[in-house]
């Protein structure tokens, strides 16, 4: 299966592993697929075929265990595609327990459905199954097993037969407390079984590229420049097929063309140019990553934006210079820190270090050169020259540190964090509790807005300080009291309606079938909806009421508020369509379907 001209899903998978973990790969398949893989595959993997025809996915493992000596080993579906993030993510847990699973806790209706449900316990994993309720997530298919694992395989097959499942081995070990998970979720994969998940699979492939090249950048083009860029990057790798360093080139030119610019103090339209060699630099650098990610590639396409920088930092620094103002070591300091930020990067990337950490101190490539076209449409380039020559000594310093952290073996990926609560059941007078905070604190906010409406009218406009210009009256110090008790008795009933969310989570798993944690965040952000829609109706006012700045105050926060609404809303369609995106397509091809067969019939022939 293809998910790209040339490119299967074997390929996708074996790519991932030769670039995180080289070395031993063992494939478990039929007698009549063996001398097709071994064709396409050349020796890089050993291939093991099974001897017989109806069997579970726990003697492909069996024999595969049958080459292994007693090392742990990392097992991978065949038909699953993933981010290369989730491998990093669950290699760094460290494996202790015999296995560890990969959870996706928000995964889609139909993948909740069809997947290998998770039931998690206090510690670990409690048990697994293709029947129970998606309460927790599902697994993903990437499991990291040790030498432990053996034993229960062993037990499942001996027990089962050849007809045992991962799961009756995960169920096994689970009773002994030997099923451990990371955290996966938002971690991009699909589980490819059917002609529409493969479909599907193949529009997932196109988002895990791009979110793999939206990983390697620093905080502007994270932020301002990937999102456009690992577009533009994969449709030109879709639609043309031209030599990746033509890309390069043409950033080059625009780099180029930039530094003259800046240098005949035509600052903005320089500026402009210099935030257009940012974006073709990524297309360029993503473009070349899609091809493979050739040595020799990569190489010249560094020193080209090595050349781009310095004929920028030149052209900026020029008329300062020229001026007669002193930057001449200024001037240096930045060509050469420039510089040493993408040689730095490159040499921690060729060590195998992590540099996520690292990126997020505002003196990467993409960061020095925002600064400078920022500064040139401001007119403030000596600020700028400044930044340049001083940011980069601080991630000088973080690369140290970070390098003398893997030298004594603390350089990993951090774990992701484990689920802050086991599953409990909750007692009667603990949701009575909650329902009577609710309750009681919607009366007394009730009951406090009706009083300062009833005393308003008595102690309005009556002065209380006066202070040279400035003057306290009564109404402001009635609108902060208002203020705080909306604070104070909002919160309150905030608390208490997540709590009840909560509650209403476990009940509606059984309906929905989606898992707790897609629910939940379902309903919290509907509620932060609600109150977003609240507060849009209430605090402006409330703010115009303080003292000189209440009306720059009120639309400052009008426009906090409006952010903060768009970015829930986005966030809940985004989670709506991902979980039950697929139902909703089902429910279209029905209704086209009914309406093809109305027009079609005999009696509208006639």
């Amino acid at each position: 299966m293809e998910l790209e001209p040339g490119v299967t899903i074997l390929d996708f998978i074996l790519k991932r592993i030769r670039n995180i973990i080289p070395g031993r790969v063992i494939i478990v398949t039929r007698p009549k697929f063996r001398s097709l893989l071994e064709e396409k595959l050349k020796g890089e993997a050993e291939i093991i075929e099974t001897d017989m025809e109806d069997f579970g996915n726990l003697y492909s493992v069996s024999l595969a265990l049958k080459q292994l000596g007693v090392e742990g080993f990392l097992l991978l579906m065949s038909d699953h595609i993933y981010e290369k993030s989730m491998i990093e993510k669950i290699l760094s847990s460290g494996g202790k327990a015999a296995f560890t699973v990969c959870l996706d806790r928000k995964p889609s209706l139909t993948d909740a459905e069809e997947g290998l449900k998770i039931v998690l316990k206090e510690q670990g994993v409690a048990y697994t199954g293709k029947r129970a309720l998606p309460r927790h997530g599902i697994d993903t298919g990437v499991i990291l097993c040790n030498e432990k694992a053996r034993m229960y395989v062993e037990k499942a097959i001996g027990s089962l037969g050849p007809n045992a499942t991962i799961s009756d081995a995960l169920n096994l070990a689970s009773k002994d407390g030997e099923v451990d998970y990371v955290d996966i979720t938002g971690i991009l994969w699909k589980d490819v079984d059917t002609p529409e998940d493969l479909l599907k699979g193949r529009e997932v492939y196109w988002q895990i590229l791009r979110r793999e090249n939206e990983s390697e950048s620093g905080l502007v083009s994270k932020y301002i420049i990937k999102p456009v860029s690992t577009h533009i990057s994969t449709k030109i790798y879709r639609s043309l097929d031209i030599e990746p360093l033509a890309l390069t080139l043409v950033s080059l030119i625009v780099a180029l063309t930039a530094g003259f610019l800046l240098a005949t103090k035509e600052s903005l339209l320089g500026g402009f140019l210099v935030g257009l060699t940012i974006l073709f630099s990524e297309v360029s650098g993503e473009f070349v990553n899609l091809h493979n990610r050739e040595n020799w590639r990569l190489y010249i396409s560094s020193l080209i934006d090595c050349v781009s920088d310095v004929a920028i930092v030149t052209g900026f620094s020029l008329p300062l210079l020229l001026s007669g103002g002193n930057v001449f070591l200024l001037t240096i300091l930045s060509v050469a820190n420039i510089i040493l930020v993408s040689y730095i990067t490159q040499g921690l990337n060729n060590l195998g270090v992590d540099t996520r950490v690292l990126r997020k101190i505002p003196a990467t490539r993409d960061v020095l050169l925002f600064v400078i076209l920022f500064t040139s449409i401001v007119q403030l380039p000596l600020y700028g020259l400044y930044y340049i020559a001083v940011a980069p000594f601080f991630y000088l310093g973080g690369s140290a540190v970070l390098t003398f952290r893997v030298r004594k073996g603390e350089g990993r990926l951090e774990r992701a964090k484990r689920m802050p609560k086991p599953e409990v059941m909750v007692e009667k007078g603990e949701i009575a509790k909650r329902i009577e905070i609710l309750v009681s604190s919607s009366l007394k906010l009730a009951l406090s807005f009706l009083f300062l409406h009833m005393v308003t009218p008595v102690v309005t406009d009556i002065t209380l300080v006066t202070f040279d210009d400035i003057v306290l009256k009564s109404d402001h110090l009635m609108s902060a009291l208002t203020l705080i008790l909306s604070v104070y008795f909002g919160y309150r009933i905030l608390m208490s309606l997540k709590f009840l969310i909560d509650m209403v989570t476990k009940r509606l798993v059984a309906i929905l079938r989606v898992s707790e944690f897609t629910l939940k965040h379902i309903l919290v952000d509907l509620l932060y909806i609600l109150l977003a829609a609240i507060l849009w109706v209430y605090l402006p006012p409330q703010l115009k009421q303080v003292p000189y700045i209440g009306e720059n105050l009120a639309r400052l926060g009008a426009l906090a508020i409006f952010i903060f609404f768009i970015l829930i809303l986005y966030d809940t369609v985004k989670l709506l369509y991902k979980t039950f995106g697929d139902l909703y397509r089902k429910i279209i091809e029905r209704l086209t379907e009914k309406i093809r067969e109305g027009t079609e019939s005999p009696e509208n022939h006639a």
